[in-house]
């Protein structure tokens, strides 16, 4: 891959003059907290209001019960501020309020004009899945200086009723206050994707002059669906900050931000630029980074679950600029030296906090040295998959490829178990049912150019009957992010099956082998059987998501 020309270096650059903070100081309220001393924030909370909070319970993976606010009191540096609403957040990493919350302080709610810092909310996150504190903070100000405006982070020395909760990652509410500090116009509606999942469901609409108002939302979505490649970029460009969103989507490779809006479809939010006319992604919930929970090695373009991101990069043009955005990040602010000398200015800055407070230094450069520890690994297989770039799987006529490099994934909830096996006629690819349904799935991914292509290979089951199909139970094969069970099948004899799909334009397509069922039942696959084929031209068909 060549480094682009200046067409690239002219896209960054208008890019970096929209950014405040591209620019020496950031001139915004609040840049205090999250550049100068850690701050002591002291959160009294009535017996009233925490049996209230005492009665709150989020559970992994249901639906999250509405957030009540309760009065407080917060104390900071000599001032003291009333009135103000506190409730608790997280999904995943939620904890009650006896243990070691997440909170959210909105601090002009219930007292009309009230700011802290010229902020009217923060966030007060446990960071459980970041032991240094710093991911957050290192990840916003990189997307900051690249031109994507993003909420700040810093870190608080917290208590509460008196009780030390220590070290939490403070980061600035994404709210009007927040638009109207980095957009010229604060009409549009900014939309939480956290809440909802991808662009095509009902998102909640943190503020906006009209919020019931989706057209901007639908638009976009229109725009996404569009068949036809060239046409698909010619009415994105009318509706999306497609550069931004190019630099927004490479940022979140390159950190590895597997849980962000282009590789998980979570963890972003969305702002409507009515001075421009454009949606604007940004990103939030970044706490998992460099390898936490995925391999450092995740490649830069991966399999993209957000349709935006997912439309865009399947068009040439669209994912040939994103390489070079790529390439470009990678230069220069994705450098290791550049990177490395990031965390150490953060880290000082905490670890003199952590000092004064008598509290866990020697931890905290252990944790330091693990983060590092990633972004070596990150920035090493960066440069190695620069230097190797993949081309699409070439076909000779209808003669199908064989398909290797398979790897496997459990079902989200009750995870099946795998293990390959050895039999006469050679290796076999088996999942083994957990409890009473679960699911469990051999993947691989192929890059594609745009056509109509045929996945097939031999499959059975054992321990299942026919009468637990209609539970869905059984083998398929199919593409990610197809979550219907069309040609789900159960045959305890070797049994041939076929799944068709269409590529339009060029994209990373994720094959999957799967199996659904209970404990004491398998299926398997033979991968020596697995195959695909190109068999024309992408169809007609109008392009429909599966929710």
């Amino acid at each position: 891959m060549r480094f682009p020309n200046h067409r690239v270096f002219t896209r960054l650059l208008a890019v970096l003059l929209l950014c405040p903070a591209a620019h020496g100081k950031d001139p915004r309220q609040g840049s205090e907290l999250f550049t100068g001393a850690v701050p002591k924030i002291q959160i009294e909370v009535s017996e009233d209001g925490m049996k209230v909070l005492r009665d709150y319970v989020q559970v992994w993976r249901q639906p999250r019960p509405e957030r009540i606010d309760v009065p407080a009191t917060v104390r900071e540096g000599g001032r003291i501020y009333t009135n103000v609403a506190i409730h608790l957040k997280g999904s995943y990493t939620f904890q009650p309020i006896d243990a070691k919350p997440s909170l959210t302080l909105n601090f002009g709610k219930l007292a009309k004009g009230q700011t802290f810092h010229g902020l009217t909310k923060i966030h007060l996150n446990n960071s459980v899945q970041d032991s240094s504190y710093l991911c957050e903070q290192l990840a916003r100000e990189l997307f900051a200086e690249a031109g994507v405006p993003c909420p700040r982070a810093g870190q608080a020395f917290v208590k509460l009723n008196g009780r030390n909760l220590g070290l939490c990652v403070l980061v600035e509410g994404a709210n009007k206050t927040f638009v109207k500090q980095n957009f010229d116009s604060a009409r549009g509606n900014l939309y939480d994707g956290g809440s909802g999942g991808d662009v095509t469901k009902a998102l909640e609409a943190d503020s906006g002059e009209h919020p019931e108002n989706r057209s901007d939302l639908t638009n976009l979505v229109k725009a996404a669906r569009e068949p036809d490649p060239t046409n698909r970029l010619a009415r994105m460009e009318n509706v999306l900050d497609v550069e931004r969103f190019i630099t927004f989507a490479a940022i979140e490779a390159l950190l590895v931000h597997w849980d962000g809006y282009a590789i998980g479809c979570n963890n972003y939010r969305v702002f409507h630029d009515t001075s421009r006319g454009k949606m604007v992604f940004m990103p939030s919930g970044m706490d998992q980074l460099f390898g936490v929970s995925r391999s450092p090695t995740l490649p830069l373009t991966p399999v993209f679950k957000g349709m935006v991101a997912k439309a865009l990069f399947s068009i040439p043009d669209g994912r040939r600029r994103y390489l070079e955005r790529i390439e470009q990040l990678a230069t220069n602010e994705f450098r290791l030296e550049a990177l490395h000398a990031r965390v150490d200015k953060l880290a000082a800055r905490l670890r003199t906090a952590l000092a004064a407070e008598r509290a866990g230094v020697d931890d905290f450069d252990e944790t330091v040295r693990a983060l590092k520890a990633r972004i070596l690994q990150r920035t090493a297989s960066v440069a190695q998959q620069l230097g190797n770039t993949r081309r699409p799987l070439s076909f000779t006529g209808d003669t199908p490829c064989s398909l290797a490099g398979w790897t496997f994934k459990g079902g989200p909830t009750q995870p099946a178990l795998s293990s390959r096996r050895r039999s006469a006629e050679g290796e076999i690819l088996c999942v083994s049912g957990r409890g009473a349904y679960s699911t469990g799935a051999w993947r691989t991914t192929v890059l594609l150019d745009e056509g109509h292509y045929e996945f097939t290979g031999r499959a059975r089951t054992e321990g299942l009957t026919a009468a637990q199909l209609k539970g869905t139970n059984g083998m398929l094969l199919r593409i990610s992010g197809d979550r219907l069970t069309d040609g789900i099948a159960i045959s305890d004899e070797w049994r041939d099956l076929t799944y068709e799909f269409d590529v339009r334009g060029i994209e990373d397509i994720e094959l999957v082998c799967e199996f659904r069922g209970p404990q004491q039942a398998s299926g398997y696959f033979d991968p020596a059987t697995m195959q695909l084929a190109r068999k024309g031209p992408a169809s007609n068909k109008p392009v429909v998501e599966v929710e």
